[in-house]
């Protein structure tokens, strides 16, 4: 019998789709590699996205993927769009102004069917948002 192996989540970048004071408008990329000889599906991968404002996390953003197949030895990329329309907003926009940029964090946990067993996989990643990515986001470049 074949020993299974975690696939790996790797969190890929985080783009900025539009922002305005009541909204921030996000696609956050992930990428799931199978390394196994059987192919597995994604059954879920929620998340959140946090900022530190005022010396604490506070939640800005949700979402999940929802059913992905991942091919036996192979790799899918995953974009999900996600929008922000909440308090914590504020904080995280103005430090993102007066800062010229913040630090998010994703955190979220992949459950993985392989048609005989489900596992769990955590994940977490912090990277920098800055005004030249918002700037390059917003005039569409990549």
């Amino acid at each position: 019998m074949p020993v299974l192996h975690d696939p790996v989540v790797t969190l890929e970048g985080v783009r900025v789709r539009g922002l305005s004071l009541s909204s921030l408008d996000l696609e956050v990329a992930v990428r799931v590699e199978n390394p196994n000889l059987l192919g597995v599906t994604l059954q879920q991968l929620p998340f959140t996205v946090t900022c530190n404002s005022g010396g604490r996390d506070r939640e800005i953003a949700a979402g999940n993927t929802g059913r992905v197949r991942i091919p036996a030895g192979g790799s899918t990329m995953v974009r999900i769009p996600v929008t922000s329309q909440n308090t914590a907003l504020i904080g995280a926009l103005a430090a993102f102004v007066t800062r010229g940029g913040i630090q998010v964090t994703i955190r979220g946990t992949a459950t993985i069917d392989c048609g005989l067993f489900n596992w769990s996989i955590p994940f977490s990643k912090a990277l920098p948002l800055t005004m030249a990515q918002v700037a390059e986001s917003l005039a569409g470049e990549k």
